[in-house]
């Protein structure tokens, strides 16, 4: 059934998605049907900081894996979504939550992004808006003199591209704020259309995790904090 996701997709992540600890980047195809990798968030939410390495598994339009793992590597949570469903998972709680992608994305990383604006987050490839041109619906972009993406707004989420790879539209390092959380990202590594990624199902949760509500999953999030 939907939103029984595994902690089988930690596996899977960890394998696909780490790399070194120095920064790296592989060309980006012209067309990007998945884009896998790591970075390093900062962020602060609810008077609370904290730090963790994130491995993420994007395939636009609707699916994505993403992991937060602590400084020992164990993981802190993680969250995949499906479509407008997302499930998210703590492990050391034995705990899931399934619901609407936006609840669970605001939930878990403090802002509700679709996965092909996560992907224009990561990548800097950003569709053209509803006329060829611009900004994608909903969007305001900000471009160099270069026509690489530096910063952007919608609905109370705003970014800005500290640092781009060398030779690349590609964010290296960009600053957030939402409505619930601001912080910084910094990306570890980043590759495209690895082998299997864009068919990678997920695994199914043992029988011991037990299922919680929205409310439940909001209250065990700010005890993990």
């Amino acid at each position: 059934m939907k939103g029984r996701f595994a902690i089988g997709a930690a596996v899977v992540l960890l394998a696909v998605a780490c790399r070194p600890g120095r920064l790296s980047l592989a060309p980006l195809p012209e067309r990007i049907e998945s884009i896998q990798g790591s970075a390093s968030i900062r962020y602060s939410r609810g008077g609370a900081s904290a730090r963790a390495k994130m491995v993420f598994l994007l395939v636009p339009p609707e699916r994505a894996g993403l992991e937060a793992l602590d400084p020992l590597s164990r993981t802190i949570f993680s969250v995949v979504v499906e479509g407008e469903e997302a499930t998210l998972v703590v492990p050391a709680r034995k705990a899931y939550w399934t619901g609407a992608r936006a609840d669970v994305l605001e939930a878990g990383l403090g802002f509700p992004l679709s996965v092909a604006e996560m992907v224009g987050l990561l990548s800097g490839r950003w569709p053209d808006g509803p006329d060829g041109a611009g900004s994608p619906a909903g969007w305001t972009l900000t471009r160099d003199a270069q026509g690489c993406v530096i910063a952007g707004s919608r609905n109370g989420f705003d970014f800005r591209v500290d640092e781009l790879f060398p030779r690349s539209a590609v964010p290296r390092k960009l600053g957030f704020r939402a409505a619930t959380s601001s912080g910084s990202l910094t990306v570890l590594g980043l590759t495209a259309n690895e082998a299997g990624a864009a068919a990678a199902r997920r695994p199914s949760l043992p029988p011991s995790f037990v299922r919680l509500t929205k409310l439940e999953m909001e209250r065990l999030l700010r005890d993990e904090d």
